[in-house]
């Protein structure tokens, strides 16, 4: 099945705050509690802050849609002037393999490109099996451990980049 990524829009908010849950609890439920991953989930994925990171003028902000439901989104910003900062890349579950999520790396590459970076950063809990795999096959080399927060807790994280 064939998956479009665009530029997302106001009427997304409600779809990418959907497959932010649905990811995060697949992703992060073998480590995280479901009361962390629910606060988390309230701290970073209110709709009004969605809302402002898509309609903020820095920030590229892309869905993947696929037969018209949007599948999966990724938001980076330019936060150097050689760094793009690859801020959120979720796929819902149902979607993992299919290439929605490295069609939307693909986008945010292009992305970067334009603005001139020599690469993309971004930051990973260390337990999320999935998305350090994903990374790690597309490219991106592990760096430094460091540490982040999800719902008011402290987790291990690793830092990643991909050289353009």
């Amino acid at each position: 099945m064939s998956v479009e990524i665009r530029a997302a829009t106001d009427d997304d908010v409600e779809t990418v705050v959907d497959v932010a849950e649905a990811s995060w609890y697949a992703a992060y439920g073998g480590f995280l509690s479901p009361e962390t991953i629910a606060r988390g989930l309230e701290t970073s994925y209110d709709p009004d802050l969605v809302a402002a990171g898509i309609a903020h003028d820095d920030i590229a902000f892309f869905v993947a849609e696929a037969d018209g439901d949007v599948v999966g989104f990724a938001s980076a910003e330019q936060t150097w002037a050689d760094e793009v900062e690859l801020h959120t890349l979720y796929v819902h579950p149902d979607w993992w393999g299919e290439g929605a999520g490295q069609a939307l790396l693909d986008r945010v590459r292009e992305w970067a490109d334009g603005v001139g970076v020599d690469r993309i950063a971004c930051a990973v809990l260390a337990e999320n099996e999935v998305a350090v795999g994903f990374f790690e096959a597309a490219g991106f080399v592990r760096g430094r451990e460091a540490s982040g927060e999800i719902g008011g807790e402290r987790h291990p994280e690793y830092e990643f980049e991909l050289p353009l």
